[in-house]
């Protein structure tokens, strides 16, 4: 299966609680097995429990690509050393880089694949500068449907992207050039536009929150190309 449904304590907005790229996934502390299991059969990469600054909503703090990752500045010395550790057990080529910012909530803040980002406009143009060299791709600074968070409005791998209902013909166009994915809008969790922070994705598959509908579920499958 590419889509399966799972809540994390019966809440579905698994997104806030991890961050997914085809070399890994950082995911909260805490969940059992089973679901620790269904994350694994899905996104078919190692999977690495941690807290970031304390904080189970790891979602809200990373985003990244295969090339890094990137955590708040305040990020404690043991969650790197650990997170660090993992990587280096399960030898995945992925850095991750505590990144210097007044702003912290990366995950909602920074939308981006293999090939390109696009990180809110509150970043600097030094910021975004920096961004790109850290992830080693393009980035660019904008808003999707009038909105900053462009990661919780959207999710984007190395096959497709899904985004808020509100992004315009033209952010769409300009969205799938950036990216170099086809790009189309939808919902989760029963018409939650936030579809980043419904689910994780790569390009293996994507675990949706619970509450996803059976037609959102078949438009998510499209937009993330795995309808045959």
């Amino acid at each position: 299966m590419h889509i399966e449904r799972l809540d994390f304590e019966n809440s579905p907005y698994l997104g806030v609680y991890g961050t997914a790229t085809d070399r890994l996934v950082l995911i909260r502390e805490g969940l059992g097995e089973k679901k620790l299991g269904v994350l694994r059969e899905v996104l078919k990469v190692p999977l690495i429990e941690t807290s970031i600054m304390k904080s189970r909503i790891v979602g809200i703090f990373a985003a990244g690509n295969s090339s890094a990752i990137v955590v708040p500045w305040y990020v404690w010395d043991a969650e790197l050393e650990h997170i660090n550790g993992q990587l280096k057990e399960y030898g995945i080529d992925t850095e991750i880089v505590p990144f210097q910012s007044t702003l912290t909530a990366f995950g909602n803040l920074i939308l981006a694949n293999d090939r390109a980002a696009l990180v809110s406009a509150k970043f600097s143009r030094e910021e975004a500068k920096k961004l790109e060299d850290v992830l080693g791709v393009e980035v660019e600074r904008g808003m999707i449907g009038d909105f900053h968070a462009v990661g919780s409005v959207g999710v984007v791998t190395n096959r497709g992207g899904l985004v808020h209902p509100e992004a315009t013909d033209e952010e769409l166009e300009w969205l799938r050039d950036l990216f170099k994915v086809d790009i189309y809008v939808g919902t989760a969790n029963m018409g939650v536009p936030f579809v980043g922070s419904c689910m994780l994705a790569n390009s293996h598959g994507v675990v949706v929150g619970h509450l996803t509908t059976g037609p959102e579920i078949v438009k998510i499958e499209e937009a993330l190309g795995f309808l045959d």
